[in-house]
């Protein structure tokens, strides 16, 4: 994988062309690149996040990332400061990708980091549990059909082993709650938060957090993502 900031075919990477932004819920959500779609397998920009998380045969050296980072900074100093938040707080991934950009965004801002060690991804047999105590109500046959299958193929899975929304199809990842507190949470009670992830898919990760978070009596209204989803705007 390599970063060519001459043209912006699958991400556009462009001083001029972001940061952009979206509403993922109530969170209006700024993205430092744009991805794009385009024609052919694969090519709405995930690759360069496989790349950086060095995920399914992607890869990228050392130059490209800090080409990538040098210009990642550039964005980011046009809008952090007007996040109007207290805290930051990184989205829990098992890579250090998200992480790492959380600290970039830190360093921008000035804003102090949070990091996620207090919340941790449920079971498969919690989120079961979950939606057995709220079944959803769906108006469409065909959702209430898929959701079931959705739940059918979970339920033949070891219920210890952690939830992966990446099985989940798109059009139902909004049903399923991933995360849960994984132990005492620092004091966020009355706290601005912003929220920082590395890509927007479904929005259901974000989301999620979100809901914890607010559910310790935070206020979580922004978000700041590296890579858009595929229907952000410019500011």
């Amino acid at each position: 994988m390599t970063i060519d900031h001459s043209h912006q075919e699958m991400v556009d990477t462009s001083i001029d062309g972001n940061p952009t932004q979206g509403l993922i819920g109530a969170l209006r959500v700024q993205y430092v690149f744009r991805r794009k779609t385009t024609k052919g397998h694969d090519r709405d920009g995930n690759p360069l996040v496989y790349a950086l998380k060095e995920m399914n045969g992607y890869r990228m050296q050392p130059m490209y990332h800090q080409m990538l980072y040098k210009q990642a900074d550039k964005i980011l100093a046009t809008f952090v400061g007007e996040l109007d938040v207290d805290v930051l707080v990184d989205v829990p991934s098992s890579k250090p990708l998200c992480r790492k950009f959380a600290t970039k965004v830190a360093h921008a801002s000035g804003l102090p980091l949070v990091e996620s060690t207090f919340l941790r991804k449920r079971t498969v047999g919690e989120v079961l549990d979950g939606i057995d105590a709220n079944f959803p109500d769906f108006s469409k046959n065909q959702d209430k059909k898929m959701f079931s299958g959705v739940l059918g193929q979970l339920r033949r899975v070891k219920p210890e082993i952690d939830f992966q929304m990446k099985e989940v199809s798109k059009p139902m990842r909004r049903f399923f709650q991933p995360f849960t507190m994984s132990g005492e949470a620092p004091a966020l009670e009355g706290q601005r938060i912003a929220l920082i992830d590395d890509l927007v898919s479904s929005g259901t990760s974000i989301m999620s957090v979100a809901q914890c978070l607010s559910e310790q009596g935070a206020i979580v209204e922004r978000g700041v993502c590296l890579l858009s989803d595929l229907n952000a705007v410019r500011r």
